[in-house]
């Protein structure tokens, strides 16, 4: 036997649930609480709702409101009534009738989101660009990059695990820079190295076809940790020398400069567009 009590101050649901594998702490969103009684992820969640992971996490937040259509579409899979996920005062006008209607025309489940030599890309649209987490290889041996490409004609593609989200651009802004979604990354933009140019907070477009330096300018490629970073980009040997050196640098004068050669830096492409605040 369940008991659920909901108290409804206007931003904040708090749920008193008596369960036998339940643990209620207070003040927990009535999502999270059903999604931790079931030992689910949030991606695990995402992928039962088909949603994405950013947006369990939001609702979960209260940044998104949990309407009577989330809750109808979250009910079945923690086998509760849709008014146990909701606001009490929204609950009340939830019927019968509404909630079979809208089960009924509920999209089907999608594909897990999944980037790799056997699956192929799966969950991801032919036209969007898949969003890049820029720690996630950070500790575990670098980045999986699951294919190369042919640089300058196709392309990296990621492993699934290092694969956050993903945008649509309009296909007037591929089209204008030459390229096609599935050769871009979106990666965003982490401490103040490159202020003033980028902020944190920033988002960069990175064509991963480019993955030589030339000509300067702003490249995307791994640090010393696995991680992902932007930094600017300049050869400086001479056409003569048996190496090819880069000088990496930072655009805030903070940061030092730093030289090293160009087989020992992994670069994953060019930066060609931004997406941040204006101010």
């Amino acid at each position: 036997m369940t008991n659920t009590i909901l108290v409804s101050p206007r931003n904040t649901a708090l749920v008193l649930e008596c369960a036998r594998d339940g643990h209620y702490q207070f003040g927990m969103n009535p999502l999270r609480f059903h999604r931790e009684r079931l030992k689910l992820s949030q991606a695990a969640l995402a992928k039962l709702a088909n949603t994405s992971q950013p947006q369990i996490d939001r609702l979960e937040k209260g940044q998104r409101s949990l309407t009577k259509q989330w809750a109808l579409r979250l009910a079945p899979i923690f086998g509760v009534d849709p008014s146990d996920l909701m606001f009490a005062e929204d609950a009340r006008h939830l019927e019968s009738e509404e909630a079979a209607a809208i089960i009924e025309t509920a999209p089907p489940p999608i594909d897990e989101m999944t980037i790799g030599s056997e699956t192929g890309r799966r969950g991801i649209p032919d036209d969007a660009s898949a969003q890049i987490d820029v720690t996630a290889g950070m500790g575990g041996g670098g980045l999986t990059i699951v294919s190369d490409g042919v640089p300058g004609r196709s392309g990296m593609t990621f492993s699934a695990e290092h694969v956050r989200d993903y945008w649509r651009l309009p296909h007037d802004v591929t089209a204008a820079l030459g390229l096609k979604a599935a050769d871009v990354i979106v990666i965003p933009v982490q401490g103040d190295s490159m202020e003033a140019t980028l902020s944190e907070g920033d988002f960069v477009f990175v064509d991963t076809r480019h993955r030589l330096p030339s000509p300067d300018g702003l490249y995307c490629l791994t640090d010393d940790f696995g991680g992902l970073v932007v930094k600017r980009l300049e050869i400086s040997s001479h056409p003569r020398d048996e190496e090819i050196t880069v000088r990496i640098i930072s655009d805030n004068s903070r940061h030092a400069p730093k030289e090293r050669a160009l087989s020992d830096i992994q670069i994953i492409g060019r930066v060609v567009r931004k997406f941040g605040v204006v101010g």
